[in-house]
């Protein structure tokens, strides 16, 4: 975490692993994001990832202890209880008044391409990649979906999640994932302080004024009928019931670098 005012950077700083939005990731970023949301001097909350990675999205890596977890004693999924944890963070992330920028300078997939989604702007190097690999490993984009799906249609949403299409980061500036590009290394910082540079110069009240306004009109708010919350609450039990499925095959052959039965 980084405290220079103006601009609150937070920083995915797990580069070993590839930066994992886990339980621990999740809930310090949380955390990071409303201690700067609560500070006055605050004006930009901006989120990098170390290493070469941005974000490879949810841990699966420790899905035999997590299917050996039991129901709570309110009976439900422990998993869907996780998997809602970043559902649970994502709309706080959209509706905090700050305004909010992810910079990507490497690959970011699943949950990481959801995040970079639900900023409010986004920026990305031309050596990053995007994509949404859960249907391959027998999973499915739960949290996430209706963020990617309001910032780049539902359609572009349709082809990338039932592919598992990894795409450039051209093609990410080409549909609306992102909004800026930087083709030249050299320029990436540069083009970092310049965009929080430009939101800087705004008056406070009126972006985050402006920002609520955005988030007022159609879009995620109303999703299919329900309301974001009711959707990822449902969401997350289906995640569950995936994990618990065709994600045990999905993860066992990505582990032993096959196809899984089901792509025979």
């Amino acid at each position: 975490m980084s405290h220079q005012s103006p601009v609150r950077r937070l920083e995915l700083n797990r580069p070993d692993s590839r930066n994992p939005l886990d339980g621990p990731m999740v809930d310090a970023l949380s955390d990071a994001v409303a201690e700067a949301s609560a500070e006055a001097s605050v004006r930009v909350i901006l989120i990098t990832g170390a290493g070469r990675a941005f974000s490879a999205g949810g841990n699966i890596g420790n899905i035999s202890e997590r299917l050996a977890v039991k129901a709570g004693a309110d009976g439900r999924d422990p998993i869907a209880g996780g998997n809602r944890r970043y559902g649970r963070f994502l709309e706080r992330f959209v509706s905090v008044p700050k305004i909010t920028v992810v910079a990507a300078a490497g690959a970011a997939m699943g949950g990481g391409a959801g995040l970079v989604a639900a900023a409010d702007l986004a920026i990305a190097s031309s050596q990053a990649t995007f994509g949404f690999p859960e249907t391959g490993i027998g999973l499915v984009p739960a949290q996430i979906l209706p963020f990617v799906a309001a910032r780049i249609g539902v359609q572009n949403a349709r082809r990338l999640m039932l592919t598992g299409e990894r795409i450039s980061a051209a093609e990410a500036y080409r549909i609306g994932l992102i909004d800026y590009l930087v083709d030249d290394p050299a320029e990436w910082q540069l083009r970092i302080d310049s965009v929080c540079a430009s939101i800087v110069r705004g008056a406070p009240t009126a972006l985050a004024t402006t920002k609520q306004m955005l988030r007022q009109g159609p879009g995620m708010d109303a999703w299919h009928g329900r309301s974001l919350e009711d959707y990822l609450d449902a969401a997350a039990d289906t995640f569950a019931r995936q994990m618990r499925s065709e994600a045990i095959e999905g993860v066992t052959a990505m582990r032993e670098k096959r196809v899984p039965d089901w792509a025979r």
